[in-house]
């Protein structure tokens, strides 16, 4: 059972990859890339393939198998492949759990939470967080994520 002291070291590891993910990105690209942790907006329409372009494909691939670029600055990461979700779960895409997964704020056994943004929380909205309005835009914006990752599976 995880103590105080894992549960703490966990949370300073996620602060300092965050950090170091930060400091390695040249400023321009930070200022063209999309406001990851505001959601999009009517005038700022986002998919769940953008989403996972945008948030999931540094770490996971674009090709959702594991392998983004982010890898090179973030050795101790391990994202898994999300193309076999399925395979692993005896052809059954589990859409309920990738989607307390991708939201982050539901204890999952075996998922190393702090290796993976709280999309639940991040995708909330700007000054109404935690509404009902801006859970269920979230909660949209996680739906089209996870029907992206499903489409992704091999059969």
């Amino acid at each position: 059972m995880p103590t105080v002291t894992t549960a703490l070291v966990s949370a300073v590891c996620a602060l300092a990859l965050s950090l170091a993910i930060a400091a390695v990105r040249p400023s321009t690209a930070r200022a063209q890339e999309p406001d990851v942790y505001h959601p999009a907006g009517e005038e700022h329409p986002t998919s769940g393939k953008e989403d996972f372009n945008n948030h999931c494909a540094p770490c996971h691939g674009v090709d959702g198998t594991g392998h983004g670029p982010e890898l090179r600055v973030l050795p101790d990461v391990h994202p898994s492949d999300m193309t076999r979700i399925s395979l692993k779960n005896g052809g059954v895409f589990p859409r309920q759990q990738v989607e307390d997964m991708v939201d982050g704020r539901k204890t999952i056994p075996s998922h190393k939470r702090f290796d993976m943004p709280f999309w639940g929380v991040n995708f909330q909205q700007e000054g109404k967080e935690f509404t009902p309005e801006s859970e269920d835009r979230a909660k949209a914006r996680i739906d089209a994520l996870v029907s992206y990752v499903e489409s992704l599976q091999r059969h």
